[in-house]
């Protein structure tokens, strides 16, 4: 057993410890405020104009609703393409990645590090890289979801694949059954419900996300929402913003109900 001495030098040790990090997360907190040049000056300022410019979101305008009605369209077909194209990508690359199925073990530490890359950059920063290369228009915002949800995609779906129960698997592998065979019959079927639920998450995450990506050249609606801005038209932004509340809210509800009925529905 420890004695007084040497319990009172440990309690010591951890103490010292803890204020060290409290001192470096007030010091991470005060440069962070610095850097973040937070002015609650400036806000307080600004509200008179932010007050003006509410007063003049209502009434909505209506007079180019079947152009906002395709734009919302091509925002929702951006974010179903974009999370397609991840799943396909994200598949093979979580079963290279999943220990107990991977057939390179030594590359999954390679592909580890491209899906912190991937998820790394924003969407918008990809889709901005698209247009440069594509051009403007809804397909380099496909391919901005695409690259940065394949990332994150991949990675809930190794966090799956990791944790299903290996008799299935060894069962299968026993009979002689080739890897695809294996991942077909014994796997596939223990990790839809999670992979399922994972992907209508990010289709959700990937609406609101592509919301903005007109900003940048990519299609959809944010570039109506850019153009309202420009032009001070808030009435015409008005109507945008409804849009899209109601395109977010039906997606937010129709990804919870799927999402519940995997749940009750395994």
């Amino acid at each position: 057993m420890l004695n007084t001495h040497e319990q009172e030098q440990r309690s010591l040790g951890r103490l010292l410890k803890r204020g060290f990090w409290g001192v470096v997360a007030i010091a991470v907190l005060i440069a962070s405020w610095r850097l973040s040049e937070i002015s609650p000056a400036d806000f307080w300022t600004g509200l008179p104009r932010l007050g003006n410019w509410l007063t003049r979101l209502w009434p909505p305008d209506f007079a180019e609703l079947p152009d906002f009605l395709i734009a919302t369209a091509e925002t929702l077909a951006i974010a179903i393409m974009g999370t397609l194209t991840a799943m396909i990508a994200a598949i093979p690359l979580s079963v290279c990645i999943a220990r107990p199925l991977s057939p390179i073990p030594q590359l999954a530490p390679v592909l580890r590090l491209l899906l912190n890359l991937l998820r790394g950059i924003d969407t918008a920063i990809f889709a901005l890289f698209f247009v440069s290369i594509v051009g403007l228009g809804p397909f380099a915002g496909v391919l901005g979801v695409a690259f940065h949800t394949t990332g994150s995609m991949a990675k809930l779906y190794v966090e799956v694949l990791e944790t299903l129960p290996l008799e299935p698997i060894e069962a299968i592998e026993v009979t002689g059954a080739d890897r695809l065979r294996t991942f077909i019959f014994a796997v596939l079927p223990e990790a839809l419900p999670g992979l399922i639920g994972i992907t209508l998450y990010l289709w959700e995450f990937n609406v609101r996300s592509s919301v903005i990506l007109g900003i940048v050249g990519a299609g959809g609606i944010g570039y109506e929402v850019l153009v309202s801005l420009k032009l001070l038209d808030f009435s015409r932004l008005t109507t945008i913003l409804l849009l899209i509340l109601a395109m977010v809210s039906a997606i937010d509800a129709l990804s919870a109900y799927g999402r519940k009925q995997l749940t009750l529905n395994p």
